[in-house]
């Protein structure tokens, strides 16, 4: 898929740009960033006294910060939790949007909808395009673990298409165009050579949202809810990373009970496990799951998190599945 062709048909401008990069564009806005010692020292560290700061992504924050803007743009720089909030409050206000991932933690970073806490709920909110993005290639290859976050949350993609597939069978219908984008992007993802591809697998992936999130979010992102809703503090593609090695074991487990699918339930879990290998972020998705927390029998009530949903635990009670048995068998594997 051409990136560069799905950015200009949304009219998003795409720059990369290196360590001593000052940001001239972020002058004349309102900036919005992460409520950490790390964005708020570069913003500082580059010359920027004034900016906001989120801690928890919410509706209500949006609209505290929406009464205090100045300036022609919103800027989001930072995490995901700040560029949410930017979209929103850029949305709310019509003005420009400019987003500054700092690192490649998900795939929302140009997406379209916000994932935003409203009256302490978490909700999927359509907000706006950005028109520029820019991507600090500097900052992206020394992100460690959130680079592997970001990983996990593009591997997603293979469950949230497995979790289509079994909707289609259910007589649920779906955008060929998005499907493709979100398989185009899981793909590239195991291609992985360089920040700049990592980039393009995480746009692609974003874009494939545009009409919804069920194409890169599926059962495995409502085991990361789920976990987050547990109190369960891992970043977001870390948890579903976890929720991708659950939901895949629950399709190989299962398998003879379903119907056939794009990929063989049969053997995801063992071509799910090979790839997170082969990026290096199994180890890493496993790490909540020896947590001295986590219990599994809280796997219960993964199907109360988004009923509304149809997928995997729309077919698979997750209150009569053995939740002992599953972890002990993706541990052991």
């Amino acid at each position: 898929m051409d990136v560069g062709k799905l950015l200009e048909d949304r009219d998003i401008r795409l720059e990369y740009v290196n360590r001593n990069y000052n940001f001239p564009e972020l002058r004349d806005g309102t900036i919005i960033t992460n409520e950490d010692h790390f964005t708020k020292n570069l913003l500082l560290n580059l010359g920027f006294e004034k900016f906001h700061t989120v801690e928890d992504a919410s509706v209500e924050k949006a609209c505290e910060i929406s009464k205090y803007v100045k300036g022609d743009g919103i800027i989001g720089f930072g995490g995901g939790k700040a560029l949410d909030v930017a979209k929103k409050v850029s949305c709310d206000l019509m003005k420009d949007l400019i987003l500054v991932p700092t690192a490649p933690s998900h795939d929302g970073l140009t997406s379209r909808n916000s994932s935003l806490y409203h009256k302490g709920k978490k909700k999927t909110i359509r907000t706006k395009y950005a028109k520029r993005l820019i991507i600090p290639l500097h900052l992206w290859k020394t992100s460690g673990n959130l680079k592997k976050a970001g990983i996990c949350d593009l591997i997603a993609n293979f469950i949230a298409l497995q979790d289509i597939s079994l909707a289609e069978r259910n007589g649920k219908r779906f955008s060929e165009f998005y499907k493709k984008l979100s398989h185009d992007a899981a793909n590239k993802i195991l291609k992985l050579n360089d920040e700049k591809t990592l980039s393009e697998a995480l746009i692609i992936s974003s874009i494939a949202m545009e009409e919804g999130s069920q194409y890169c979010s599926g059962s495995e992102h409502e085991v990361e809810k789920l976990f987050e809703k547990n109190g369960f503090l891992y970043l977001h593609g870390q948890l579903a990373g976890t929720g991708v090695l659950i939901s895949a074991k629950v399709y190989s487990a299962y398998s003879k009970k379903l119907p056939k699918l794009r990929f063989d339930s049969e053997t995801l879990f063992e071509k799910i496990k090979k790839k997170m290998k082969e990026k290096k972020v199994y180890e890493f998705a496993l790490q909540p799951l020896v947590d001295k927390n986590f219990r599994p029998e809280i796997l219960k009530k993964v199907g109360e998190i988004r009923p509304e949903r149809f997928n995997l635990w729309n077919v698979i009670d997750s209150r009569k599945v053995d939740w002992k048995k599953i972890i002990d068998d993706v541990l052991k594997d």
